[in-house]
């Protein structure tokens, strides 16, 4: 997966509110194979959120397909790599 590029894509497509951005970025950072295991507590320290904002940013990529929460491992979630490949595809055409 190319982060870097997902990292500038991300934020510049559209797509995404600031909350559901930061979200993703930091799961993306995290992840290990498209498996990012974070607590919710976690990301609300690190990006300075309201624990609401948390979980309806998390809710709403659950649903757009973007992340998939993980029932074999608490505070997991699977990236849909196809997902973030279309991100990388739309900033490269907009870019």
């Amino acid at each position: 997966m190319k982060k870097d590029l997902l990292y500038k894509a991300i934020p510049n497509i559209g797509l995404y509110t600031q909350a559901e951005s930061a979200i993703l970025e930091k799961l993306i950072r995290v992840s290990i194979d498209n498996i990012a295991v974070i607590q919710a507590s976690n990301l609300k320290k690190q990006l300075n959120l309201s624990h609401t904002a948390i979980y309806s940013s998390l809710k709403t990529l659950q649903l757009k397909g973007v992340i998939e929460k993980l029932q074999s491992q608490s505070n997991s979630y699977k990236l849909n790599q196809e997902k973030l490949e279309y991100v990388i595809q739309l900033y490269k055409n907009v870019k």
